[in-house]
């Protein structure tokens, strides 16, 4: 599928099919797209557990959800949780067994090099004491990691580059460490779940956003960064805008699947 598409297909999709298992390979690309994401110091921040519907009890879904996920516990075949390693930092930069900036491998492969004032002399007096040991005495703390969601966003792309629908939504984080065992230094992102739509492809229509020049400026907060009619229509044709939510057909479509899945309806 090419980007422009792959990007405008992103909806929040809620309705999947319960029967139709997600192929494992599929679920391999989405994790490798997300480990190949970017990060600081090439640190791996994300950690992400890949949890089958079936081969989870009703009672373990039970306390997985919250109530923006309780119906997708029960009917997406898989479940992706993806977390911020707290204590990833200090691994880095203590142990340093895998090729991170602390480790001095990216000075060593060319990736950081002498143009922008890097080696491992800079490495050793001036990264290590400075930037990244400081605070490492105080433990892990919370408060999320734009990189663990950098990873979960380029898996989301992924998911739909393969032909899958997916959405984020919470999860109970004292019923995940129970369940899925995950260390108490390891904080809550997001559930990613995988699946094939029961609805269709254009779901409710793409989102409506706030207005581009509400959003985007230019030079300073006080200039809207003007948008270019011709963009916008070439962004069209290429499939990155597609239809805006509302579609006419939609609550008649909203009922049929919840009919189908047997879920309850709310008038």
């Amino acid at each position: 599928m090419e980007f422009n598409q792959v990007l405008g297909r992103q909806r929040t999709f809620q309705y999947f099919l319960p029967w139709r298992p997600v192929e494992r390979d599929k679920v391999q690309v989405v994790l490798e797209a997300g480990r190949l994401a970017s990060r600081a110091v090439n640190t791996a921040f994300s950690k992400a557990i890949v949890a089958n519907r079936d081969s989870l009890s009703a009672e373990e879904r039970d306390r997985l959800k919250t109530p923006f996920s309780a119906t997708l516990f029960d009917t997406a075949p898989v479940c992706i949780f993806w977390y911020f390693d707290m204590d990833s930092r200090r691994v880095a930069v203590q142990e340093r067994k895998w090729p991170t900036v602390a480790s001095g491998a990216l000075v060593e492969i060319g990736a950081l090099g002498p143009p922008h004032g890097w080696s491992h002399r800079y490495v050793q007096n001036v990264v290590l004491p400075e930037v990244l040991m400081p605070g490492l005495d105080a433990g892990p703390q919370r408060g999320g990691n734009a990189d663990a969601g950098l990873a979960m966003a380029q898996g989301l792309l992924a998911a739909y580059d393969e032909g899958l629908a997916a959405c984020l939504a919470p999860f109970d984080e004292v019923g995940a460490r129970e369940v899925l065992h995950a260390p108490d230094t390891w904080e809550p992102v997001m559930a990613m779940f995988l699946g094939y739509p029961a609805d269709s492809w254009q779901a409710a229509g793409q989102e409506p956003r706030i207005p581009f020049e509400a959003m985007c400026f230019e030079g300073n907060a006080a200039n809207p960064f003007v948008r270019d009619v011709a963009v916008e229509h070439s962004m069209r044709a290429a499939g990155l805008i597609q239809r805006s939510a509302p579609l006419p057909w939609r609550q008649q479509e909203v009922r049929a699947v919840s009919r189908m899945l047997g879920l309850t309806q709310d008038e």
